[in-house]
């Protein structure tokens, strides 16, 4: 029966002050994580009873809404993983102190066979009733599990049934719309209109079980010569035989078909005690019951939604540190990735200290140390102008082989001190043998070609997708005619020339998409010029375009290219054919992509811009870090890798495709240029 008094407003006993600060006291008692507002258990004590007033004021005006909740995918032992979606700390404080009186109204109706969840319920005693039945003659075992359970919860049904058990209290229409707010706003979050909860939410335990009662009610009603045990959306059902336990899963199936969900084929069989199973991290063979020889991995892994709160603040907290010392790190200079070291503030120098590098502020009268890092974590270091290398330093870093770009102003190399490149004969004749062969240079600058203008057109396409500009649609359907003529050219400079023409349309409709105008001298006239470059938008894509060749060229000759060797790109003395080819793919996603939106975005501004004397422009110090900083941040997004299917970020992409260019000069796979979705 229920433990509520019937005449009780269970709207009103849920939202009563009282009951939403012990809420509180528990949520922070659990020291769960941050939901999607940021807002942490610790930010939100000092000013907590005011509040829980807003939060009671709120729910009883009907202005309450609820906040959306924060994603994450927790990995499962089984290498799976689990979506834990969890609300903001006022929303579960919220549904805490609803919990804790629909849990009197709901918890006694539930059938017996439920062990997840309850008050008074646990592992144990689910354990010690198989082991009963089991010696009541019950030797074959259906073993379950709900697929995909939280996500497939259908709201009407369940709505439906919440507002049958709560319709004789008072108040029971206000409750009813609240949950199903969460439930709405939920959904929105996990893009699953009218279906699912969240795992992570306090309030989905009690639901969750709630919606399968009447699957349990059914089953038990039906099948009374069998035996059931539910814990959550796992079960197992007894049977006397094998031909009970096989009719079992039919019934079941059907019945959970009924309620719009399913079993899961891979964790759903049936065996009998003879052969043992696994359950609640307990081994059942013959007549032993013994902690299973994995539970000890298991009870490391979080399992309630407390426990999954508890997991992910810890990790917030570990991410939180790291960070800090992130934070301090970059403002040294140091970058993640493919770990740069860039010196461009003026007044600071390369050291060395205890064999790690490190970074000195020179100031009058006095100097401070910034950073001191091992070889180990850097494997570029940028010397830009008015900073200055030690000797020591530059001595240990061809000795680790670091390599020390010098950059001017501009952003541009003056040159490289890297160690000398004779360890990789064999790899520098393999490309020289596909440079020479005019057969052979055109099939991989084809290639080349063809993943630069896919690209171009892909960013066309990303960029006007909402705006839908008419003068960039036509562009789009040269550029498709471009590329199919791309399989025709006779030899590398037909395949420039289609290159050239296709670059005239691109940087037209690309200058379209600009929206500051300053950023550019004339739109319908707009050409890429390198040096001099004559407007603000030139000179962004100039510096991102030498941080994206310096990328490369560390990449290359990590991995035994000669820098100098190229397909499309003729070698040519002091130039770096093999890694302008390596560009040509990137510079839509990583250059020119990223230079639209450091504009469009404000990130780059007007002020970061001078004039030349001459009619040119230049860019001043201010511009240096905004550009470095996109750029890193921008490579540290995640990319589906086409060659592994797994989600890497762009350094570890662009390194995948140096390592297929080399395997193509060896004579292994044809190389394939990496082309982005639209």
């Amino acid at each position: 029966m229920p433990n509520v008094d019937p005449d009780a407003n269970l709207f009103l006993a849920a939202t009563r002050l009282d009951r939403l600060e012990t809420a509180w006291q528990r949520v922070q008692s659990n020291a769960g994580c941050a939901g999607a507002d940021g807002m942490t258990t610790a930010m939100f004590a000092p000013r907590a009873a005011n509040r829980l007033l807003g939060l009671q004021r709120r729910l009883h005006d009907g202005t309450y809404r609820p906040q959306p909740l924060r994603l994450f995918e927790i990995p499962k032992s089984d290498g799976s993983f689990r979506q834990l979606a969890v609300p903001a700390v006022i929303d579960r404080i919220a549904q805490t102190a609803v919990t804790s009186v629909l849990n009197d109204v709901i918890d006694p109706a539930l059938e017996e066979v439920s062990f997840a969840y309850r008050p008074g319920r646990s592992v144990a005693q689910a354990v010690a009733a198989i082991g009963r039945y089991r010696d009541q003659g019950f030797q074959w075992v259906l073993e379950g599990d709900v697929e995909k359970f939280f996500d497939r919860i259908p709201h009407e049904p369940l709505v439906r049934r919440v507002e049958e058990m709560l319709a004789p209290y008072d108040g029971h229409e206000l409750l009813v719309d609240l949950i199903e707010l969460w439930l709405e706003s939920g959904a929105l979050s996990l893009r699953s209109p009218g279906v699912g909860i969240a795992q992570g939410s306090p309030l989905s335990p009690l639901l969750s079980n709630f919606y399968l009662d009447t699957v349990d009610e059914h089953f038990v009603q039906q099948h009374a010569k069998l035996r059931l045990v539910r814990f959550a959306d796992d079960f197992v059902v007894l049977a006397r035989d094998q031909a009970k336990a096989a009719g079992a899963l039919d019934a079941m199936r059907e019945i959970l078909a009924a309620h719009g969900l399913g079993l899961n084929p891979d964790k759903t069989r049936i065996c009998s005690f003879d052969h043992g199973f696994r359950f609640l991290g307990h081994l059942f063979v013959r007549s032993m019951i013994v902690v299973s020889p994995n539970r000890e991995q298991e009870d490391q892994a979080p399992d309630t939604a407390e426990q999954l709160l508890r997991f992910i603040a810890a990790r917030d907290a570990e991410q939180a540190e790291a960070e800090a010392k992130l934070a301090t790190e970059r403002a040294a200079g140091l970058e993640p990735g493919l770990r740069v070291l860039y010196l461009h503030e003026p007044g600071r120098t390369l050291s060395l200290r205890n064999q790690a590098f490190t970074v000195v502020e020179q100031a009058p009268g006095s100097s401070r140390e910034l950073l001191a890092i091992p070889h180990q974590r850097v494997d570029r270091i940028e010397i830009g102008p008015n900073c200055a290398a030690e000797d020591e330093a530059i001595r240990q870093a061809l000795a680790t082989d670091t390599l020390l770009p010098f950059v001017n102003g501009h952003g541009a190399a003056m040159g490289v001190l890297a160690p000398p490149a004779t360890e990789h004969a064999g790899l520098h004749l393999a490309q020289a043998r596909v440079v020479l062969a005019d057969d052979g240079r055109l099939d991989l600058a084809r290639r080349i070609v063809d993943g630069r203008l896919r690209n171009q057109r892909a960013l066309l396409h990303r960029l006007n997708r909402k705006r839908q500009h008419a003068e960039v649609l036509a562009p789009l359907t040269q550029l498709n005619k471009t590329i199919r003529r791309l399989v025709v050219a006779s030899d590398v400079p037909e395949l420039l020339g289609h290159e050239g023409s296709a670059a005239a349309l691109y940087w037209r409709a690309l200058v379209r998409l600009l929206q500051p105008d300053w950023a550019v001298t004339a739109r319908d006239a707009f050409k890429r010029q390198r040096h001099p470059a004559p407007d603000a938008f030139n000179i962004v894509l100039n510096y991102l375009a030498a941080l994206l060749g310096r990328d490369l060229f560390a990449l290359a000759v990590r991995h035994g290219l000669h820098p100098g060797f190229g397909a499309l790109h003729s070698a040519a003395d002091g130039g770096h054919a093999c890694v302008y080819d390596l560009m040509e793919e990137f510079r839509a996603p990583l250059a020119e992509g990223l230079a639209v939106y450091l504009f469009n975005s404000r990130i780059i501004t007007e002020a970061m811009f001078a004039p030349f004397a001459d009619g040119g422009i230049r860019m001043g110090r201010a511009g240096h870090g905004p550009i470095i900083r996109g750029y890193e941040r921008w490579l540290e997004r995640d990319i589906v890798s086409p060659r592994s299917g797994t989600r890497v970020q762009w350094r570890r992409l662009m390194e995948e495709q140096v390592v297929a260019y080399a395997q193509h000069c060896r004579g292994g796979a044809p190389y394939r240029a990496y082309v982005m979705d639209y």
